[in-house]
């Protein structure tokens, strides 16, 4: 089942939260902000103009055909898929995921770069300041192109566990059956993962 996107703008106005799809109406430096609805034209980009804009991939909205779907490979338990971007480095074509949590406070999380048939198996690595307007790559080659999948989640502040609920809703009425409580922690589950590793070896 399909989640109406008025739908969900309506749950976040139920909450009191006035919502504008559109974060930033311009940026300067490496940070890409979500477009939201409004033209090109209006826009202060500050990076050349073959880059793709942002995708708009939030709930029940589809993807062009063009743009790999990753939506159901990401979702993870405890944690909310923010988006996810394409690179090219001296490696070749590279995927990363971002994350917030579900529950508790709010944690950025950004996965490795992954190659496009791994990506489906990508898993938190490190902290992420992706809650600043957009999703930021300092120091790197500026993405071929960035897809959103809940940029009212962008930014921390004190809504940010309502905005989470709602669109928690979102995803249940798509039919999700991820533990959405459960608490995520990077460092244990880096730990619960290390002690995973070692039990398989010492029966390998």
């Amino acid at each position: 089942m399909v989640y109406e996107l008025g739908q969900l703008y309506d749950d976040i106005e139920l909450i009191g939260v006035n919502y504008e799809p559109n974060l930033v109406s311009g940026f300067k430096g490496n940070i890409i902000p979500f477009p939201g609805t409004e033209p090109v034209s209006d826009l202060d980009y500050s990076f050349e103009e073959d880059n793709e804009l942002p995708y708009d991939a939030r709930p029940g909205v589809i993807l062009p055909p063009e743009i790999p779907d990753f939506r159901p490979s990401l979702q993870r338990n405890g944690l909310l898929l923010l988006g996810w971007d394409k690179r090219k480095n001296e490696k070749g074509e590279r995927y990363t995921a971002y994350w917030v949590t579900s529950t508790g406070t709010a944690r950025f999380y950004a996965s490795k770069q992954y190659r496009e048939a791994d990506f489906p198996h990508a898993e938190p690595d490190h902290k992420s300041y992706a809650a600043e307007d957009g999703i930021e790559f300092y120091g790197q080659e500026s993405p071929d192109y960035i897809v959103h999948t809940a940029p009212e989640l962008m930014m921390s502040n004190p809504m940010h566990g309502e905005l989470r609920k709602a669109h928690i809703k979102a995803l249940k009425k798509e039919g999700s059956g991820l533990d959405f409580k459960y608490s995520y922690l990077l460092t244990k589950e880096r730990s619960r993962n290390t002690l995973a590793r070692k039990i398989q070896k010492a029966y390998a």
